[in-house]
């Protein structure tokens, strides 16, 4: 196979479909982390204000 017939070409064809081509992943990550980071707050509360706040700080860094 040669390097180019594995790799779509993203410059052709419909707009719509490289773009969800490249940003379904995207989504799909970002909905993980943000599932993943509201449970971890759940768990967290049980510790105290001080605690969720010291999670809801964290946030951002984890998208870094």
């Amino acid at each position: 196979m040669s390097p180019s017939a594995a790799r779509p070409n993203l410059t052709q064809g419909p707009i719509l479909k490289a773009l969800l081509t490249l940003a379904l992943p995207i989504v799909f990550g970002n909905l993980l982390q943000t599932g993943y980071q509201l449970v971890d707050a759940y768990w967290v509360g049980r510790l105290g204000a001080s605690a969720v706040a010291a999670v809801a700080v964290s946030f951002p860094v984890n998208f870094l």
